[in-house]
């Protein structure tokens, strides 16, 4: 399975493939290993995620497979040549936008560890972000914690 994740000990974002056969992860930067886990996870077509092999979080939501840098890049250059087109490259940008919304497959990511996953398959209970539920799973934060302040 094809996932982009970060390194836990230098922060440097990765590409992988990673298979059941695999027992860890190894950085590309720094040589850590991550761990993997064996379980809630399995490759192929109809791959599924039903718990993260890196950090064992069973809290996913889906997103279009795109590079985010290329969708911004994209808007900052219609953006930019806004003033010599009269605005036409903004309605090419909102049409490219459109295309690549249609063509593209959906990811599956981890809300704790932020791992894209691209070859699996979305499941049911995996919908949009929600960023209540980021905030709980990333940081711990709940309703509790902003009630006191």
């Amino acid at each position: 399975m094809r996932i982009r994740t970060q390194c836990r000990a230098c922060g440097l974002p990765f590409r992988a493939v990673i298979s059941p056969r695999m027992a860890s992860l190894p950085c590309p930067g720094c040589e850590v290993e991550r761990q993997l886990a064996r379980h809630g996870w399995r490759e192929g077509p109809a791959g599924q995620v039903d718990c993260c092999p890196l950090c064992e979080c069973k809290h996913f939501y889906e997103q279009k497979d795109v590079h985010r840098a290329w969708g911004c890049t994209l808007v900052a250059l219609g953006a930019a040549l806004a003033p010599w087109t009269w605005g036409i490259s903004l309605i090419v940008v909102v049409a490219i936008d459109w295309w690549l919304a249609r063509r593209l497959k959906m990811a599956t990511v981890c809300y704790r560890c932020d791992t894209v996953y691209r070859d699996a398959q979305p499941q049911p209970n995996q919908g949009e972000f929600d960023l209540l539920k980021h905030d709980v799973m990333k940081y711990g934060k709940s309703w509790e914690d902003a009630k006191r302040e």
